[in-house]
C-alpha cells in the first residue's frame, strides 16, 4: 500500500484525498437517507449511481484544484529563481506583474525563499571577494618568482647573483606555501564539525603557550599565563582543536606586533550567569605593541586585511603576515558559539578577548 501510494504523483494524491473526503461525506449522507427513507430507496438503484457519479466529479474537481495549487507554487518557484540575483529580494511576487500579491497561505514559503535567496547571494558575494583577494595575494609572489627567474636566466648573472636569486625564489615559494596552507586551514575550520568535550583549560593554555615560545624568544618577547585562584582547575566544554586554532593565532598575532623586551599576557576569567550577564569563560590576550587605529579595528577580522601592508610584507614569509590569522581566530570562535572582541588604542597595545558561553 505504501509503495503504491508513493508511486502516485502529487496531483493524484491530492485528488484522491479530495475524493476520499467527499466519499466520507457521501457515505454519511447515504446513512442518513437509509435511516430516513429505508433501505428500499437504496435498493431502487437510483441513489448509488448518483453517488458514484458524484465521486467521479469530486475526483476530477480535486485533480483540477491540485493542478491549480501546484501551478501557483511553480510560479512562485520560477519567480524566486529569476529574482535570486536581484539586489531587492523583497520584490518577490507571484504573477507576471510586480504588483501581483502573494496569497497569504503562501507568504511563509515566499519568506523562506527570500531568506534562502539572500543567503545564496551573500555566500556568492563572499566567494567572489575571497577569490579576488586570494588572486591578488598570490600575484605578488608569483610576479617576484617570474622576475627573479628571468634575471637568473638572462646569462649575465654570476654565481653569487644566481645563489641570491635562488634564495629569493625559495622565500617566495615558502610564502605562497604558507598562504595556501592558511587558506586550506580556514576552509577546514568553516567545514569542520564541532566536537565538544570537557577540557582542563589551564592545561591546554599552557600547551598552546609552549607552541609559540620559540617564536616569542626569537622576538625577545615574554608570554605570561595568568590563571587566578579558582580558574586553575577550570574546565570548559568545547572543541579543543577549534579553541586551539583561535588561541594560537591570537598569540602569533600578538608576538608579530610586539616590540623586543615587551610582554604578552594570557588572562583567564570566569563569570557565573546572573541577571546582568550571561556568564561564561573569557581568555584575554594582551600585547604591548603599537595598537590599532579606530578606523582599522572594525576590519582587522576580515580576510587578507592588514593594518600595515608594507611592514607585514617586508617581515618575510615566516611572519604569517597574510591578513588571515585574526580571520581564522574569529571563524574558530564563532564555530564554538563564542565571541571575539578587540580593545585597543594607538600606542597602548591591543587586547583580544575570546569569550565562551556558559554551557
Amino acid at each position: 500500500m505504501k509503495a503504491w501510494w508513493g508511486a502516485l504523483s502529487l496531483r493524484a494524491r491530492l485528488a484522491l484525498a479530495f475524493a476520499a473526503m467527499a466519499a466520507g461525506a457521501l457515505i454519511f449522507l447515504l446513512a442518513i437517507v437509509a435511516r430516513t427513507l429505508g433501505t428500499a430507496a437504496l435498493a431502487e438503484g437510483k441513489i448509488l449511481p448518483a453517488a458514484a457519479f458524484a465521486l467521479g466529479v469530486f475526483f476530477l474537481g480535486g485533480w483540477f484544484v491540485a493542478e491549480w495549487c501546484l501551478r501557483e507554487l511553480g510560479k512562485l518557484a520560477a519567480k524566486a529563481r529569476s529574482q535570486t540575483m536581484l539586489p531587492d529580494l523583497r520584490a518577490l511576487t507571484l504573477g507576471d506583474s510586480p504588483a501581483a500579491p502573494i496569497p497569504a497561505e503562501l507568504e511563509g514559503l515566499a519568506a523562506l525563499l527570500r531568506q534562502e535567496a539572500a543567503r545564496h547571494d551573500r555566500l556568492l558575494g563572499e566567494l567572489q571577494r575571497f577569490t579576488a583577494d586570494a588572486a591578488h595575494e598570490l600575484r605578488t609572489p608569483l610576479t617576484a618568482l617570474r622576475t627573479t627567474g628571468e634575471v637568473a636566466l638572462s646569462g649575465h648573472a654570476d654565481a653569487a647573483t644566481l645563489r641570491e636569486a635562488i634564495g629569493t625564489m625559495l622565500e617566495e615559494a615558502v610564502a605562497m606555501s604558507a598562504l595556501l596552507e592558511r587558506l586550506l586551514r580556514l576552509a577546514r575550520l568553516e567545514a569542520k564539525a564541532v566536537e565538544p568535550r570537557t577540557l582542563a583549560l589551564a592545561e591546554h593554555l599552557a600547551a598552546w603557550r609552549e607552541q609559540v615560545l620559540v617564536l616569542a624568544e626569537e622576538k625577545q618577547v615574554e608570554v605570561e599565563l595568568d590563571c587566578p585562584r579558582g580558574t586553575g582547575e577550570l574546565s570548559v566544554f568545547t572543541d579543543a582543536a577549534l579553541l586551539g586554532h583561535a588561541v594560537t593565532n591570537l598569540l602569533h598575532n600578538a608576538i608579530q606586533h610586539s616590540p623586543p623586551g615587551s610582554r604578552i599576557k594570557i588572562a583567564v576569567r570566569h563569570s557565573h550567569p546572573n541577571e546582568a550577564q550571561a556568564g561564561g569563560t573569557s581568555i584575554a590576550i594582551s600585547d604591548q605593541g603599537p595598537g590599532i587605529r579606530p578606523e582599522d579595528q572594525a576590519r582587522v577580522f576580515e580576510r587578507f586585511y592588514r593594518v600595515d601592508k608594507s611592514r607585514t610584507r617586508a617581515s618575510g614569509p615566516s611572519s604569517g603576515g597574510h591578513g588571515l590569522g585574526l580571520c581564522i581566530a574569529k571563524t574558530a570562535v564563532e564555530r564554538l558559539g563564542g565571541t571575539l572582541t578587540l580593545r585597543s588604542a594607538v600606542g597602548r597595545g591591543a587586547t583580544f578577548t575570546l569569550t565562551l558561553p556558559e554551557v
